[in-house]
């Protein structure tokens, strides 16, 4: 996925970069929470906690479906950004960019 934030933050011009810049900071946020959660699980399993696995993968799956949305997001934000002063472009945002 930050590959693909690299790519999105080649397709924006320079004074825009800090959107990508963003979402790189939030995606390393993400991974430190899901790193943290990774050890607290870890921590009660050695104190004999079993955790459960549904809600496991209920957890980690809204993790990558977040970072999902805030991809699409930026790529909307890029597209935005690429038709600026298109009258013909149907816009993502009403309120504009």
């Amino acid at each position: 996925m930050y590959k693909k934030i690299e790519e999105l933050k080649k397709r924006m011009p320079l004074e825009n970069h800090h959107m990508a810049k963003l979402t790189e900071h939030m995606f390393e946020a993400l991974d430190r929470y899901a790193e943290e959660h990774r050890r607290l699980v870890a921590i009660d399993a050695i104190a004999g906690i079993k955790p459960n696995g549904q809600e496991e993968i209920a957890f980690y799956e809204h993790l990558k479906e977040f970072k999902d949305v805030l991809i699409k997001e930026l790529e909307k934000t890029v597209e935005e950004i690429e038709h600026k002063g298109d009258k013909h472009w149907k816009k993502h945002y009403k309120d504009g960019i």
